[in-house]
Order: structure tokens, then sequence, then C-alpha cells
């Protein structure tokens, strides 16, 4: 009898292994998995690598959906982040530490999507969502662009899609970023004030406006000492249009703060043309850094 039973425990297995072959392998039915989104690369060559979730927009809405602990884990080579940074919050550290990164974010959305929302471009505003969260992180404005782009290939899963894609490029350096990036240490320390091509008018900024407004406390307190200025241009044109121009900077630079109640004594002006540049002149961007003018009180 307990040979019966052996026989009957191995026809049922058999049985249900053929079933099992017949259904999964020969007629190829299988269970289909429930499809996903996949994720939204943020790549910057080796230095940046991370990734968002697939699903960040339900369809015809601009609100980033709850992203909490499901955002994707990160590597980047000049940041090391915790398990509690999002993917967004490494792209700010990342821009921050990296100045001269331009970000552009571009949004997508469907053609019904548009219809559907009544926003004419409905990709630009989600990319927008994403830079207004890096400004609020304390990325710069200048690092940071957005556009957006319709797409008829846009995917969704459970009537959510990611319209998202990001890329890199060298931030433009011309006067107006030079000049922003010049932090006002104190005065003893030397700051530079940028020109654009061939003018005597300098770029102003809130910190060498507050350099100006310190500079002229300082020196009618302590009449001995001096602010040097210091005039410079790049090497386009001849070397004695290049004195003249750099010793012009220096003066309209002296004029001006003479103007907001500073004495005339209280100046050294040094005119040194395209002879001490502080960048390769061979490079547009080097030749941006080179118009400039130099502030610094010396001591005596």
């Amino acid at each position: 009898m307990s040979r019966l039973w052996l026989w009957w425990i191995a026809l049922g297995v058999w049985l249900v292994s053929s079933v099992g072959i017949h259904l999964f392998y020969i007629k190829r039915i299988r269970w289909t998995p429930e499809p996903v989104l996949p994720p939204v690369p943020i790549l910057d060559g080796t230095q940046l690598r991370a990734q968002l979730p697939g699903s960040l927009f339900h369809r015809g809405e601009s609100t980033l959906r709850p992203l909490g602990n499901r955002l994707a884990g990160i590597h980047s080579g000049s940041i090391h982040s915790g398990s509690i940074h999002s993917a967004l919050d490494t792209l700010a550290d990342y821009l921050k530490v990296n100045p001269r990164r331009l970000l552009t974010v571009t949004g997508y959305h469907a053609p019904a999507e548009s219809n559907q929302s009544l926003i004419a471009n409905l990709g630009l505003v989600r990319a927008r969502v994403i830079e207004q969260y890096l400004l609020n992180a304390g990325v710069p404005e200048d690092q940071l662009a957005s556009r957006g782009q319709v797409s008829g290939s846009l995917c969704f899963v459970r009537d959510s899609t990611s319209a998202l894609a990001f890329s890199f490029e060298p931030v433009l350096i011309d006067a107006q970023w030079l000049a922003r990036h010049q932090n006002y240490v104190d005065l003893f320390h030397e700051l530079q004030l940028y020109f654009p091509t061939g003018s005597t008018e300098y770029i102003h900024t809130p910190d060498n406006e507050r350099f100006a407004s310190d500079a002229i406390t300082y020196l009618r307190d302590h009449p001995r000492e001096r602010l040097v200025i210091t005039g410079h241009t790049d090497s386009t044109g001849t070397q004695a249009r290049n004195l003249r121009l750099s010793g012009l900077r220096a003066t309209a630079v002296r004029d001006g703060l003479i103007k907001q109640g500073a004495r005339k004594a209280s100046f050294q002006l040094v005119a040194l043309g395209d002879k001490a540049p502080i960048a390769s002149n061979a490079q547009p961007e080097g030749r941006e850094a080179n118009r400039r003018v130099t502030l610094v009180v010396r001591r005596k």
C-alpha cells in the first residue's frame, strides 16, 4: 500500500511539473510584471552621477510628486552624500561647489496635456519647478536654465510620467559673471572691479559698493593711509592705448569715490595697461578677467 501512495505522489508531481512547463515555457503564459518608469539620470561626466525616480508628475500636472525616501541613491566624485540627502539636494550641493557649471533642465509634456491643463507649455512649468527647488537650496541663478518641449513619445505609467532631462555645460565667463563672484573680505584684501570692453564704467555689485562705502569711512578716519587704485586692460590694441585706458579707468573709479565724499588726497593711482594680466589674453575668458581695476588699502 505504501508503494502505491508513492506512485500516486510521483504521478502528481509529474503532472504539476508538466502543466507548469506547458504554461510557462511552451505557451509562454506568465504573470505580467507591473510596468515601471525608468529613473531619470542626472550625470555630469564622472563628477556627478545621480538619478530621480521615473514617476515625477501626474498627467496634466506640474506639481512634483512627493518623493520622500524614494529618491534613488547618488554617487558624486566631488561630494560625499549621506543617506538623508535627496538627489536634488546633492545636485544643489554639486552646483554650489562647481560655480562654472551651467545646468539646463528640460521639461516635457505630451500634446494632449496642454489641452487638459490649459497651460501652453506645461514642460517649461515642470522644468521651472526643479529650477525653483535648486534656487531655494542656494544655487545661484546664473547656473540654472530651464526650457520646455513637447514630446509625442512621453511615456505614462499609472497616469504618471518622468518628463524631465538634465544637461550640463560650462558657464559663460564674462565681466558680469566675474564681477558677481568678487567677494568683499576687507579693505586690505584686493578687490577687482570689472569693465565691459573699452569702457571706463565698472560693473557695480553689492560687494564692491560696500567696499567703496567702507573705504570712504576708513580713509576719513585714517588720513595718512591711501587707497591704491590700479588700472588694467587686456592686450587688445596698442600698448600706448591700453596704458591710457587703464589710467582712465583708475581715474573714473577715484572720481566716483570723491563724489561719494572721499578726499582726493586719499588715493594713489597706478596705470599698468596690459602689463599685469591675471589670465591668458589668448582666450576671451582671460581677456574679460584682465579688464579690471584693483582696489586695496595700503597701511603705512
